[in-house]
């Protein structure tokens, strides 16, 4: 857990990443989100019905097309869920210098 302690001085240094759902009247939908932890703003997010990866991945690249950080420059937080751990999530933080950081208990 690499974010656990940091003092952030200003945005893109710590994004977190979450999913959570919403119960509509016939079925569920899920909400992927990417926040900047120092701005607390929604960067990224995804609604699908379904929780399959790609709902994550979206997410993530809607989040870094809006920041475009500085590779080497953020941690990535999310939970050991299999849409943060899979290779398509891994392979675009790896591409774009995004530090991965997992827990699971919240910060």
């Amino acid at each position: 857990n690499l974010a656990r302690g940091m003092e952030l001085t200003g945005v893109n240094q710590l994004w977190v990443a979450d999913i959570t759902y919403l119960h509509l009247a016939e079925q569920f939908a899920y909400l992927a989100v990417v926040l900047d932890a120092f701005s607390r703003e929604v960067i990224g997010w995804a609604l699908e019905l379904h929780l399959r990866a790609s709902l994550a991945v979206d997410a993530l690249k809607m989040a870094i097309s809006a920041r475009v950080p500085v590779p080497g420059s953020l941690i990535h937080h999310s939970d050991r869920g299999v849409q943060y751990a899979c290779t398509s999530y891994s392979d675009i933080l790896h591409g774009h210098g995004i530090q991965p950081s997992k827990g699971g208990e919240p910060l």
